[in-house]
């Protein structure tokens, strides 16, 4: 049925997530700072001043919070999606793991850059699992009153949930997406083997991850990483456009 783009998350995020990346690809720090812009209304801080703080500044620590983990975890993903997108990557379905859920929700088309950003701000705010239940159960009302908020649209590529299976919409055949989803989603822990499972069930055997590689430690890993996928998608019969990625990717 073609190919899907599952969002991931493993852990933790890593102070200067995207640092590479932002530095050495000019397709992504302008996707990049677009979602950062609509992310940054509903921060106590700039993205960009806790992603890429000095990596033994203070501020640099803050992305291990999910507060600003999770939306850090989005503008790289998106990020990256848009660039693979405009160097030829053609995405049929998306499905996202555990805080990758709105990432795809985003790139399917279901919700604009605005409330996704909104939406993934509330997530980060969720209290813990391990927290008392009266301080769960108030985040939670406050993350859900936020998700009715929203403007949930028809999506415009399959949007998979990765606990059923399903394809998410309005359509027939297709699973309601409503705002309570997006609170299972949060609460939801599911493997990254199910989610791919999940997407297998439906139809889409070809998964290419979107998300933070945690090897990805040195100079020049993240563009490393990104031109591996690249050859892989190739591999897949994408017709990548060569020429635009090495012109995009120049040290400026």
């Amino acid at each position: 049925m073609g190919q899907a783009v599952l969002f991931t998350a493993h852990g933790p995020l890593r102070p200067g997530l995207g640092r590479d990346l932002y530095g050495t690809c000019r397709a992504f720090a302008a996707a990049w700072n677009e979602v950062a812009e609509a992310l940054d209304v509903w921060l106590p801080l700039p993205l960009a001043a806790v992603v890429f703080a000095p990596r033994d500044g203070v501020d640099a620590a803050l992305i291990r919070d999910a507060e600003f983990a999770q939306p850090a975890l989005f503008a790289y993903q998106v990020a990256l999606f848009r660039v693979w997108e405009a160097w030829g990557m053609e995405a049929h379905a998306v499905a996202g793991h555990a805080a990758g859920e709105i990432s795809a929700a985003h790139t399917a088309g279901v919700l604009d850059l605005d409330d996704a950003a909104r939406l993934v701000a509330a997530r980060g705010r969720l209290a813990p699992g391990d927290a008392p239940h009266r301080v769960r159960a108030a985040s939670e009302r406050r993350f859900l009153r936020v998700a009715k908020g929203c403007r949930i649209g028809a999506p415009t590529r399959t949007l998979i949930c990765t606990t059923t299976g399903d394809p998410l919409g309005p359509r027939a055949r297709e699973r309601t997406l409503t705002p309570e989803h997006f609170l299972r989603q949060a609460r939801a822990t599911p493997s990254p083997a199910a989610a791919r499972s999940a997407l297998e069930a439906a139809g889409f055997h070809r998964t290419h991850p979107c998300g933070p590689d945690a090897r990805d430690t040195t100079p020049g890993s993240e563009m490393h990483s990104v031109l591996t996928s690249l050859d892989r998608l190739h591999e897949h019969g994408h017709p990548i456009a060569w020429p635009r990625v090495f012109a995009e990717t120049m040290a400026p």
